[in-house]
């Protein structure tokens, strides 16, 4: 029987697969590695987003450089754009996710992982991509 997680659960794991992944392993070998080493909790919901992220990454790249005002694509640190293109990719392909959830759980993902001012810098750019959203439902 598959685990049920939180949301918040559901996108700890696919940020840390997602994160691991730039270092040259495979969502299958980070799986694997997890029941050897560390207890990260995941399920399909998690694989889903892992899979969304990964197909859609160029796009999702060029969304954050439109509204990354104040930095660059290669400047935003690694963790960052992690964080950045799963909060993208369900503003934009889940539609049962609401923006502001997304925006919020970024946030915090960025809280928990990141440097404290990259949370204010992850907030504007997932806001201003937000207000184009908002822009094309009207």
């Amino acid at each position: 029987m598959e685990e049920r997680l939180s949301r918040p659960e559901v996108r700890e794991g696919a940020f840390l697969i997602l994160f691991q992944t730039l270092f040259g392993a495979t969502p299958e070998e980070i799986e694997e590695n997890n029941a050897e080493g560390f207890d990260m909790r995941k399920n399909e919901e998690t694989d889903v987003i892992v899979r969304g992220v990964t197909e859609h990454d160029k796009e999702l790249t060029e969304i954050i450089a439109k509204y990354s005002k104040t930095r660059s694509v290669a400047r935003i640190a690694k963790v960052n754009m992690v964080i950045l293109k799963i909060a993208v990719y369900e503003m934009k392909y889940c539609d049962r996710v609401p923006y502001a959830a997304a925006i919020n759980e970024a946030v915090e993902l960025a809280k928990k992982y990141s440097m404290k001012p990259d949370s204010a810098f992850i907030n504007g750019v997932l806001s201003s991509y937000m207000g184009e959203l908002n822009g094309k439902q009207e």
